[in-house]
């Protein structure tokens, strides 16, 4: 106090200005600093609030991993029994068109006479001809063969043979 005693009226007044100047300016920055606090806080309840949102995705992308992992899982597992039943399908199919075929060769071996092999020959080289064709066809060792109707084939290639020599 014994410094404002000692000044001047004009140095008085001119430390007055100057201490209202800078209250004035204390209370702006703490008004700022106030202002800046509060946008702060804003920006940490939205921060907060981003990653709860993003914790959320994740849990929610970690469930849909999940499930298209389990799905994927289910998928090749039917693939592969899609795959079995095919070669099933295939295997099947296969027999019962060789049954077909069997069940076609002994009714034809009953009801078809040799001679109808031979239908249309006329000379020793067409019969022999014919002869072997009937042969790869109709060979037991083949796929379709009967033992049966290759014995009459025979005997009939025989009388034939005969016939034209």
């Amino acid at each position: 106090m014994q410094d404002f005693e000692i000044s001047s009226e004009d140095e008085l007044n001119e430390k007055k200005k100057w201490l209202f100047k800078e209250s004035i300016r204390i209370e702006t920055e703490k008004t700022n600093i106030e202002d800046e606090r509060k946008v702060m806080e804003i920006q940490k309840g939205l921060l907060h609030r981003q990653q709860s949102k993003n914790m959320l995705l994740k849990k929610q992308l970690e469930n849909q991993k999940n499930l298209f992992d389990k799905q994927w899982q289910l998928l090749e597992i039917e693939t592969r029994k899609l795959v079995s039943d095919q070669q099933k399908f295939e295997h099947d199919k296969l027999k019962y068109k060789d049954n077909v075929f069997r069940e076609a060769r002994k009714n034809m071996s009953t009801s078809v006479t040799p001679k109808m092999f031979f239908k249309g020959v006329e000379d020793t080289k067409s019969l022999k001809k014919r002869y072997k064709e009937l042969l790869k066809i109709y060979h037991p060792d083949n796929m379709h063969g009967d033992n049966s109707l290759i014995q009459t084939i025979n005997l009939e290639y025989e009388n034939l043979l005969k016939f034209y020599m």
